[in-house]
């Protein structure tokens, strides 16, 4: 029998004898998992809903790297994308609020927020994006604003304790800028600001640095004209840290486009392979 023929039926194996997923098991895979949380009435987290995710999750960062174009141009993956991107949005604010609550109401909050499922995610992230900031910056960070900071900033936190600068969170959302507040003061940075703030209308010019995350922007128009403002207002010399991803990643967080950041001078971009799933994009406002 052809081999080719052979592989792209069956699929190929590994070293192990274990069969390698195709482009077409991973599409029929994406596809169903976006059903079945569309089918939802909730996404609240909870057994299942919580098995959805980690499934989808799991799925985006073991996919062999051979199959990635061809599921990313597949045309139904296409369609479900943003749908799927915005059910995933929906997802990770529910689960942050339900910990935001967990961890306030705790009897022990630092004990509470250390059992949160992707603790460690946020940690590896973080030391990634002030590794960069750090390697990138000749002087001290001393201002920080955090854009779409939602219920559990735990980024924020992160930064404030490791670069031991001013940060202050913006979204929105009242109901996730309040529980955010409420967190931070339950692990002891009351010192941390919140501003309830449209990125698109806010005054960021007096931060040494500004942090975009990953789901402020939810399409590549709405990233466009998020990073074209911010070009305006910040100032020459502030560095902007936005969150990306690329890959299967995409599935589940919008990605930017290196023609979304003129005005700005591009200084690196860190894209993981391990479980961290946003990629990070440096650069310098020109003025």
């Amino acid at each position: 029998m052809n081999m080719s023929l052979t592989s792209s039926i069956f699929g190929q194996t590994d070293r192990t004898g274990r069969r390698r997923p195709t482009a077409e098991d991973i599409t029929a895979s994406v596809c169903e998992l976006y059903r079945d949380l569309a089918a939802r009435d909730d996404l609240r987290p909870g057994p299942e809903v919580d098995g959805l995710f980690d499934r989808l999750v799991r799925l985006v960062l073991t996919a062999p790297a051979e199959t990635v174009p061809a599921v990313l141009n597949d045309v139904e993956i296409q369609h479900v994308a943003p749908r799927l991107r915005a059910l995933c949005a929906r997802g990770e604010g529910e689960l942050e609020q339900a910990w935001a609550n967990r961890i306030v109401a705790g009897r022990d909050p630092r004990e509470e927020l250390a059992r949160f499922p992707y603790f460690g995610n946020y940690r590896q992230l973080s030391r990634m994006e002030i590794g960069i900031l750090a390697s990138a910056l000749p002087r001290r960070v001393r201002s920080v604003a955090f854009v779409g900071s939602g219920p559990l900033p735990l980024s924020s936190l992160y930064l404030a304790g490791e670069l031991d600068a001013s940060v202050d969170n913006f979204d929105r959302d009242p109901v996730a800028l309040h529980a955010g507040a409420a967190v931070c003061a339950a692990l002891g940075y009351g010192e941390l600001g919140f501003h309830e703030a449209d990125v698109l209308t806010a005054d960021l010019s007096g931060y040494d640095v500004v942090v975009l995350a990953a789901l402020v922007g939810e399409t590549p128009e709405a990233k466009v004209r998020i990073l074209r403002r911010l070009a305006e207002t910040m100032r020459p010399g502030a560095v902007l840290l936005a969150r990306s991803a690329r890959g299967l990643r995409t599935l589940l967080y919008p990605p930017i486009d290196r023609t979304a950041l003129d005005g700005f001078e591009p200084l690196t971009e860190v894209h993981p392979v391990n479980d961290v799933i946003n990629s990070a994009i440096l650069a310098r406002a020109e003025g």
